[in-house]
């Protein structure tokens, strides 16, 4: 689809990439696909080793609407804070350079919040489905629930007030996930559509930031430095949250800290809701983590 230059477009579909040269065209295929609404594709490369800022600036040459554009900056967070620096949507979404945009998904989001006010934060989540070559893990729908949009980073369709409230996030963590799930739990004054529009088709593989595909030792690691988070969303946005928000999420802190120490009957005791303290014990130990890896597919989604 040709975009439109002239006017203001519709949605600003924002692309960090970092060695993806082995998804890449599938992934940007499936963008620049998508119909029924003006769109631009913003890809910030942050500092590939292989072709992939090769692949993306080809393909740009094709697609008058895409951006191409190199971190000035270091880190997945710097890259896509970067990108929405560069955009110019009303609404703004983030993707990854491996996932897949289903065929007219961009156009359903939008449609779903398009006539909302514009003097409030306003943000759609929709579904996704999980890709991969092991079967276990494959074709799970996240979150289960009908009606239920997911929190993760590629789910949320945001106006321009709701990202003006969540970016930048710290280019100090290692992805923007948590941020944004976060502001969207504990901020105040959202106005969330959720829907069960399937936004992305994500591809688990070894290449992942994190996925349940590694070591619980390797997962560990990584879960740790997202969680980082916590302590420092408290902290930044303190007087923004209410007092009921602030509570919940010193109790995600107390119970992240126990996890983090193995302490089991910590995380089993902490304030924290259900899902929230299942999802805690699921990665306290290896044994824990073994069990949420074989039975991925009952405990997916929740």
């Amino acid at each position: 689809m040709k975009l439109d230059f002239q006017n203001l477009v519709d949605v600003s579909v924002v692309v960090s990439v970092r060695n993806e040269s082995q998804y890449l065209r599938e992934a940007l295929d499936g963008i620049l696909a998508q119909s029924g609404c003006t769109f631009e594709l913003v890809l910030v490369d942050d500092h590939s080793t292989d072709d992939t800022y090769d692949i993306a600036k080809a393909i740009a040459i094709e697609n008058p609407g895409m951006v191409v554009s190199k971190n000035p900056g270091h880190g997945k967070c710097a890259a896509f804070n970067y990108g929405v620096t560069r955009s110019r949507g009303r609404y703004v979404c983030l993707f990854a350079g491996d996932d897949i945009m289903p065929a007219g998904s961009l156009n359903a989001r939008l449609r779903l919040i398009n006539d909302l006010p514009n003097n409030k934060p306003v943000v759609g989540l929709s579904k996704l489905m999980t890709m991969s070559d092991i079967p276990r893990y494959n074709g799970h729908l996240v979150p289960r629930g009908k009606g239920r949009g997911s929190l993760s980073g590629v789910s949320p369709l945001m106006n321009r007030i709701a990202v003006s409230r969540i970016f930048p996030v710290p280019e100090s963590l290692p992805n923007e996930d948590s941020w944004m799930e976060l502001a969207l739990l504990h901020l105040p004054d959202w106005t969330l559509i959720q829907s069960d529009i399937i936004c992305c088709k994500w591809r688990m593989h070894a290449n992942n930031s994190i996925n349940l595909s590694l070591p619980f030792i390797e997962y560990d690691r990584k879960i740790t430095a997202r969680q980082r988070a916590l302590p420092m969303f408290y902290e930044k946005n303190f007087h923004q949250m209410s007092e009921e928000g602030r509570r919940k999420l010193s109790a995600k802190i107390r119970c992240e800290e126990k996890r983090m120490a193995g302490n089991v009957w910590g995380v089993l005791l902490s304030s924290v809701g259900f899902v929230q303290k299942l999802r805690a014990l699921s990665i306290t130990n290896s044994s824990f983590y073994n069990i949420r890896k074989t039975f991925y597919g009952l405990l997916s989604g929740w």
